[in-house]
């Protein structure tokens, strides 16, 4: 793990572990194995080790002086973190204004890792820290003595509730199979891209008949699917510590799940919680850290959560300190969908909407420009305007109406078939306003449409007239003939 190493000249690491106040450090002979022999590759591996044991004594001297400042912590600072959290929403540790877009309603967190973990047990814990209540009754079924009895096979959903409204929840999922890492990586991929539901079954292809029956005959929820916004992995740290002390295939198992790209937020790799740190020395829990980061590839100090089972202060801080991490990132990979009304030039940074919004300046200013010269050109063009009014009145003096003409000609009989009745009094169709003019038949209809107007509505001239029948009659009539 720590590089090349040179024979009868570099003590062996786990060795000097042991034997040193430092399990990091190291120790070399006087001559270092430099004699008239000595080649540049071997002076670039142990060059290289020396690097690694450094670097690793520097990380293991950051978790111990963290531990000791988490122990000093206060009951202020936890009420602080507890309150912070208290006051998250969904996107709300973003960098974006959230009324422009469409956020989801809760924010989703799973918890993966092998059988006997302690996801369960790290979910009951959450819920006591958040609900500040250290006797609060569990609300996972956790397991106790050998892995192999019971566990969790479905996917549980745990609501953190925040002021009445569930701001955020978790979903503990069933043990990563140690026999297949096929099952693994497909049920993670599924979780992924299809998203969590409660109460879904977790099956393996290397389970038993018995058990996927089961499985499949207690499945199946009304819950809504859920998609994952951050993920928290969960180690055990003793057998961690075994896999250091000799290889086994739980290291392994954890690299293989871990590494697997389905579980990359973009760049972002999963926060990862070492628990039943209670059963190991203060020194083998900063040791498991260092290896654990050197094992995935992540800050140990910074990405890796050392939570044992105790409920003093500084693990209920940690707690914190975990869920404010896991919330920011899933704030920071959120993929923010914009609303309806949603104005593009809201939206900063971008060379793409930037020019989509100059066009749609460009296309109204334009249309505004056009409305404009068009007033323009008719109210100050005086040929133009004397033509387009010479048309209009043309139209209104070629308005069919029967009304009108019904004034001043004469109105043609109607047709019909069958014998003709006989109406006695005048006939009612030659029926003419008193004060109206007569134009013969030969000569084209030219009528005042003004004129016309005045006279049909004007009742006092038209009482003045004399004609058998009122005239409001004589339109009645024609139109019942």
């Amino acid at each position: 793990m720590g590089g090349d190493t040179f024979k009868d000249d570099v003590v062996d690491e786990e060795s000097s572990r042991s034997s040193s106040s430092s399990p990091c450090s190291c120790c070399f002979s006087d001559d270092l194995g430099f004699k008239d022999d000595v080649s540049e590759e071997n002076f670039t591996n142990f060059s290289n080790h020396v690097t690694d044991l450094r670097r690793r004594e520097k990380a293991y001297q950051e978790i111990l002086q963290s531990h000791d400042l988490l122990l000093r912590t206060s009951k202020r600072k936890l009420r602080q973190a507890r309150n912070e959290i208290l006051s998250y929403t969904p996107g709300s540790w973003s960098d974006v204004k959230l009324s422009d877009y469409n956020i989801p309603k809760t924010t989703s967190i799973m918890l993966v890792g092998p059988k006997g973990a302690g996801k369960s047990s790290l979910v009951n814990k959450i819920t006591r820290v958040i609900e500040d209540d250290a006797f609060l009754l569990d609300r996972a079924q956790e397991s106790f003595g050998t892995p192999s009895k019971g566990g969790t096979y479905f996917v549980q959903e745990y609501m953190i509730s925040r002021g009445g409204s569930a701001s955020f929840c978790l979903y503990d999922t069933r043990g990563l199979s140690r026999i297949s890492s096929s099952d693994n990586t497909s049920m993670i991929e599924q979780w992924m891209t299809r998203g969590v539901l409660h109460g879904e079954p977790v099956i393996w292809a290397s389970d038993s008949s018995d058990l996927k029956d089961r499985l499949i005959r207690d499945g199946g929820t009304g819950y809504e699917r859920r998609k994952v916004n951050s993920i928290i992995f969960v180690v055990n740290a003793v057998e961690i510590l075994k896999s250091m002390e000799c290889e086994t295939s739980y290291a392994s198992m954890i690299t293989t799940a871990f590494n697997s790209p389905i579980l990359l937020f973009k760049d972002d790799k999963p926060a990862v919680v070492m628990t039943h740190g209670d059963m190991l020395s203060r020194e083998e829990r900063a040791r498991v850290r260092v290896f654990l980061g050197e094992l995935l590839g992540i800050p140990p100090h910074k990405q890796i959560f050392d939570i044992p089972e105790s409920r003093d202060t500084a693990t209920a801080i940690t707690i914190c300190n975990l869920l404010c991490y896991s919330l920011q990132h899933a704030d920071k990979n959120f993929v923010f969908l914009p609303k309806k009304n949603f104005t593009i030039s809201k939206v900063g940074g971008g060379g793409l909407t930037k020019w989509i919004s100059l066009l749609d300046i460009i296309s109204i200013a334009l249309v505004l420009f056009m409305a404009l010269a068009s007033i323009w050109f008719v109210t100050h063009n005086p040929v133009s305007g004397q033509k387009l009014a010479n048309e209009t009145q043309q139209k209104l003096l070629k308005f069919p109406s029967p009304w009108l003409n019904n004034l001043t000609h004469k109105a043609k009989p109607m047709r019909r078939f069958g014998p003709k009745r006989i109406i006695k009094g005048p006939n009612l169709a030659c029926v003419q306003h008193p004060k109206s003019e007569f134009v013969p038949e030969s000569e084209p209809i030219s009528i005042d449409l003004h004129i016309a107007r005045r006279l049909w509505f004007n009742e006092e001239q038209v009482a003045e007239a004399e004609p058998s029948f009122d005239w409001r009659t004589t339109r009645r009539l024609w139109y019942v003939e």
